[in-house]
């Protein structure tokens, strides 16, 4: 049988038998079956060489305590102990806080509420200090704190230096505070018998190397002062807190430590007196003869309309607490100038009166 012609249009090569592959690979080179070849890959240099194997999986040591531990679980129970402390003291300190004012408003209300009975009150009050000496500290102490009052002397009391002088010195609520090593000597005075010999045991107490120095006078401010040795021109300052409201002539008063001061001295004074607010110097007017019956103090006096009609020199003045707490230095004035006498009682009003009728402390109000 013959094959079948090729056509025209196709060339004879195609037309020829084809090889089988494995005939037209060279017998030199041994033949691979194709399932048998690696398969290509694709690495570069900065990869390295393929790992022979997959490396086995290893687990990274604990090197702390488990959990599971006893010692761990007693620190987290001590760790938790010492949180609980820790937000305990400040909420105890907070209803500490939160108690102490609201029983100091309940006791304020009830005394600037209450009805007073009128009643003749003496000028003079020491009495009233002298029954209270020995608890006066306690009975003042957490309203001082409460008003920012212990701040405030410290803060006056360390300003003092030189040949110093302390009117109204009380139970010596300042003796904390006071800079001995700038202090020449100290001399403290006060009207009351008890207030001075409470204060003079807490100065031995609180300054024991400084008692030999220290000089205590059992006498009203109103008087002459004396000064000690060495202090014959005055005091280089004079300190008075909390004593313009107990004295029935505090004008007087101010003219007195003027002349006791040198003349380039300094008197410091911490006060309680009138408000800015007219609503609070009523409440204040309406108490104040119940409180000083009590405590022998007029918390209701005008401390700016005070300074000014005793004629010192005003250096700074600051008020604090709804301008109830009067911060004062004053200063002497030179001695060639007149000094105003204090009004007497029983002066006609049509006289002059010291006192301006626009006064400077008016910027306050």
């Amino acid at each position: 049988m013959k094959p079948p012609k090729v056509p025209k249009g196709l060339p004879r090569k195609l037309a020829s038998k084809a090889q089988p592959f494995v005939s037209r690979v060279p017998r030199s080179q041994p033949v691979t079956p194709i399932s048998q070849k690696p398969l290509p890959t694709r690495r570069t240099e900065s990869l390295g060489p393929v790992p022979s194997a997959v490396p086995e999986y290893k687990p990274l040591p604990v090197t702390g305590p488990r959990i599971a531990d006893e010692d761990t679980w007693e620190q987290k129970a001590a760790h938790e102990a010492k949180v609980r402390r820790w937000q305990t003291w400040p909420i105890a300190i907070c209803a500490l806080a939160a108690f102490g004012m609201g029983m100091y408003t309940v006791q304020l209300y009830i005394s600037l509420t209450r009805e007073i009975p009128e009643k003749d009150i003496p000028k003079e009050l020491i009495d009233r200090f002298d029954r209270e000496a020995e608890g006066y500290d306690e009975k003042v102490g957490t309203a001082e704190i409460m008003l920012r009052m212990t701040a405030r002397r410290k803060a006056l009391t360390e300003k003092v230096h030189g040949h110093v002088l302390e009117v109204a010195v009380g139970t010596g609520r300042n003796f904390p505070y006071y800079p001995t090593k700038k202090c020449s000597t100290v001399t403290l005075l006060d009207a009351s018998g008890p207030m001075l010999a409470v204060a003079k045991r807490k100065w031995k107490d609180e300054h024991p190397e400084y008692f030999h120095r220290v000089f205590f006078k059992q006498q009203s401010a109103l008087d002459p002062i004396t000064p000690p040795y060495g202090a014959q021109d005055g005091y280089d300052t004079v300190l008075q807190t909390m004593g313009l409201c107990s004295t029935s002539e505090p004008v007087k008063l101010l003219q007195n430590l003027e002349k006791a001061t040198k003349e380039n001295g300094q008197i410091l004074l911490l006060e309680h007196g009138r408000s800015y607010y007219d609503w609070l110097n009523k409440l204040l007017d309406k108490t104040a003869p119940a409180h000083a019956d009590e405590h022998g103090c007029w918390w209701n006096k005008d401390i700016g309309k005070i300074v000014e009609e005793s004629g010192l020199d005003v250096v700074e003045i600051k008020r604090y607490n709804f301008g109830t707490t009067w911060w004062v230095e004053l200063k002497p004035r030179k001695r060639s100038q007149p000094k105003v006498e204090a009004p007497k009682e029983g002066e006609s009003a049509g006289g002059p009166s010291p006192v301006a009728q626009k006064p400077w402390w008016n910027i306050w109000k």
